[in-house]
């Protein structure tokens, strides 16, 4: 499998970023129904046997962790998805945002409104996520 392309962003003074990114559908039970996929986007999910979570395992170690955003999105136009549904990247330490200790999983953990209570998403929410990455140090 080919490599990302790394490359320097033109808003960003950080070096050799590569930009992580892609979708979850969800099928029943919370299960994964269908996704990006490792040729795709470097990362591949499972369905964690915990309410709501969502394991990923990136194609290949990094050095820092960037940025990262969760969005759920809706298949029906003109309808919202499970609008009591959010979700959050979880399982990076301080320590790779910092550039300090590398990584290569991460985890999606989807919740209630409060933020608090995980949850599974219902059946044909997508997760939209993108996770930015570096192999340096700088931060």
């Amino acid at each position: 499998m080919a490599e990302q392309q790394k490359h320097r962003n033109q808003r960003t003074i950080f070096p050799n970023e590569t930009i992580l990114g892609g979708f979850i559908e969800i099928g029943a039970a919370g299960a994964v129904n269908a996704q990006s996929g490792l040729r795709d986007c470097g990362v591949t999910f499972v369905k964690n046997a915990g309410a709501g979570r969502y394991d990923a395992t990136i194609h290949r170690a990094y050095r820092r962790a960037g940025r990262g955003y969760v969005q759920m999105a809706g298949p029906t136009a003109g309808t919202s998805p499970n609008a009591a549904k959010e979700g959050a990247i979880t399982g990076i330490s301080a320590a790779a945002f910092g550039g300090t200790a590398g990584f290569s999983t991460f985890s999606i953990v989807c919740t209630a409104a409060d933020g608090a209570t995980a949850t599974n998403p219902t059946s044909g929410d997508i997760i939209l996520w993108e996770l930015v990455v570096s192999d340096s140090t700088r931060a």
